[in-house]
């Protein structure tokens, strides 16, 4: 989620972030993860929330910065003068690990661009249930662009969840699995480190199955003439099973020193090859997990917009809503309040259940739209139309252009639509805008009853309130 930093100590490391619909939380240093940049007042930032604190906190602009660090080649890594000698350098290791993560995460490097974007996993349930509900009821807004996105969002979600997973697997596990096993010279010793334990127990299970022979030898010897050729022959028995025996001790305390030497070598290898891949790993997989997320997190909002897009156009879905009686603006927000309310809240599965859990965060596909319009009157019945489409949305209305575009660049990252009033004398200042809206990707609506049309600007002339309503309802 995104917020701003309105109060910062760089000396006690503590400071104050506000968040669109949550309020103000107070964070400290200490879940700062963006390497590149310092906390800063006025800051954007994004960050999580777990057990009510902010979590894994960095300013906005840094995917530029990810993308730098990721596309950085491991400088050579230098080794100490180890017994054991590595034959594939661990920054190799750690390339091939990392590799298949890294080309996806540069094959959707171009979205991180766009600002607009939702926790995904968090409601990824949501979107999917609206999805195969309304192919139900038309397959047609299964168009060639939404399954384009569909899958480049499921490719994502595919190597972030396998990454993840490695992430939360031991380093140990890790460390052997994708670097220790692929040193050959690590794996000889490893290999005759066990052999020699193997065979060193072996011998003692030997050993003392002779203490035995030779023990039940003695006590039946004792039994027998010393004369006799059978008293002779025990004898020599008892003789050859005791050098055996001999030899079976040897044997395992020569292979418990060899091994004890061994040890050594082999825990200083793991110990340095450790510190170093943990080192590299978490920095490595911090910035891989980051991107993917952001792009998964960008591709969820561009699929759900998308998908109701395509909605909107639908015979079949506008008939749909309206005998079902769904109130509200064309959204997952709108469809899951509806589809929540058909549950037998008792019968309810596990994944339903979930549902209901995860409810508060519908908030996140609210629309925050923003007018400016001279006239107070027209605009708060405008505002109003809004949020009878759609009651959860946030409107705001200035009636100064100044303030109009000072508010777009402070709160670029939370503004969904903004309608203008166009007219002869601010025609230039909206031309700025536009070119502000188009690159901050906020979708915009310009109106005008009192200007001649113009080829050059974009805008819907407006000799009435209802032509305006019916080009905000097309919009939301």
């Amino acid at each position: 989620m995104k917020g701003k930093i309105v109060s910062y100590d760089p000396v006690k490391g503590v400071g104050k972030i506000i968040i669109k619909n949550r309020g103000v939380h107070i964070f400290s240093i200490d879940n700062w993860i963006d390497y590149d940049n310092t906390p800063q007042v006025s800051m954007e930032v994004e960050c999580g929330i777990e057990n009510n604190k902010l979590i894994d906190i960095t300013s906005v602009n840094s995917s530029k910065s990810l993308l730098n660090e990721l596309k950085k080649e491991f400088d050579s890594i230098p080794l100490p003068d180890l017994k054991i000698k590595g034959s594939v350098a661990i920054e190799q290791c750690l390339e091939d690990l990392f590799g298949k993560y890294k080309k996806i995460a540069l094959k959707y490097k171009d979205i991180l661009e766009k600002n607009k974007s939702i926790p995904y996993k968090k409601v990824k349930r949501f979107i999917k249930t609206a999805y195969n509900n309304l192919l139900e009821i038309d397959q047609k807004i299964d168009d060639k662009y939404l399954v384009e996105v569909r899958d480049s969002l499921y490719d994502i979600e595919y190597f972030y969840d396998d990454l993840l997973r490695i992430i939360k697997s031991p380093v140990y596990v890790n460390l052997e699995k994708f670097v220790l096993n692929k040193q050959k010279n690590y794996s000889v010793i490893k290999k005759r480190f066990e052999a020699n334990k193997e065979l060193s127990v072996e011998s003692i299970k030997k050993a003392n199955l002779l203490e035995l022979e030779i023990q039940k030898l003695k006590d039946d010897i004792k039994k027998l003439n010393q004369k006799s050729k059978e008293y002779k022959e025990v004898l020599e028995m008892i003789k050859s099973k005791k050098r055996k025996y001999v030899d079976l001790i040897d044997t395992a305390q020569n292979l418990k020193e060899e091994n004890s030497l061994i040890v050594n070598d082999i825990t200083e290898f793991e110990k340095v090859y450790k510190e170093l891949f943990k080192n590299f790993f978490e920095k490595e997989s911090r910035i891989l997990k980051k991107i993917l997320e952001k792009e998964m997190n960008i591709l969820g909002y561009q699929f759900d917009a998308l998908l109701w897009e395509n909605a909107k156009k639908s015979k079949d879905i506008h008939k749909f809503f309206e005998e079902a009686k769904i109130e509200g603006s064309y959204s997952t927000k709108t469809f899951m309040k509806y589809y929540l309310k058909t549950l037998n809240v008792d019968k309810m599965n596990d994944k339903n259940q979930q549902l209901l859990e995860i409810m508060n965060e519908l908030t996140l596909f609210s629309k925050s739209i923003i007018i400016y319009d001279r006239n107070l009157n027209r605009a708060r019945e405008l505002s109003m139309l809004i949020e009878n489409l759609d009651h959860d949305a946030n409107v705001k209305i200035i009636s100064s252009l100044k303030d109009f575009v000072l508010y777009i660049k402070e709160n670029d990252s939370k503004i969904d639509i903004a309608i203008s009033e166009v007219d002869k004398s601010n025609i230039q200042s909206i031309e700025k805008i536009i070119f502000i809206l188009k690159k901050l990707d906020i979708d915009f609506l310009l109106f005008s009853e009192n200007i001649a049309n113009r080829k050059d600007i974009v805008y819907i002339d407006h000799k009435n309130i209802n032509s305006l309503k019916k080009e905000i309802k097309n919009i939301l």
